[in-house]
This record gives C-alpha cells, structure tokens and sequence, in this order.
C-alpha cells in the first residue's frame, strides 16, 4: 500500500482531514494567520490553486501612481502649479434627485 493510499484508509478518506482544516478555519480563538492558512489549504484542494494570468502582464495593466494630498511617494512637495485644476461642481444634488420624478 502506497502512501497516499495509506492516508485515504486511515482518514476515511480525506474527510478526517478537512474535518481538522474545517475547525481551525472556524476558530475564533485561532490566530487570523491560521485561519486564512486553513482558508488557502481548503481553497485550494476545494477548487485548485490559483495559476498566473499570463494577461496580467498585457499592455495597460501594471503600475500606477495615486497622489492624495500635495506630496510625491517620497514626500517632496509637488508643484501646485502642475496640479489638474479642481473638479466641475456636480450637476445636481441629493435634494434635487427627488424632483427628478
């Protein structure tokens, strides 16, 4: 008997197995680094474990910069004058969505 029949007879199965996986994914008592390792090992016998998306490296996707406040990823100031001019008013407010009847 090989291995991984040894494993099926003496877990019926497998099942025994998911069982113990099962309830250190539903311990809240677990550490949140044990349930999301209980989260990938059933997620990935449960549906196959992910592969790499050979679009993700097609054009338009990769990296990106979001600036918020009037400083760079470093820290320096940005020039206010390069900055896009502020945004339109909106058309329409909350109140006025209810006259739109």
């Amino acid at each position: 008997m090989g291995f991984r029949e040894r494993i099926k007879q003496s877990t019926v199965d497998g099942s025994e197995l998911v069982d113990v996986v099962l309830s250190v994914f539903r311990d809240e008592n677990a550490s949140n680094k044990e349930r999301m390792d209980a989260a990938t090992w059933l997620a990935d016998r449960g549906f196959g474990k992910p592969t790499v998306n050979a679009a993700a490296q097609a054009p338009g996707f990769g990296d990106f910069t979001i600036t918020i406040g009037d400083n760079d990823i470093m820290g320096n100031l940005i020039n206010p004058n390069s900055l896009s001019p502020e945004p339109s008013p909106p058309m329409f407010s909350i109140k006025d969505a209810d006259s739109l009847d």
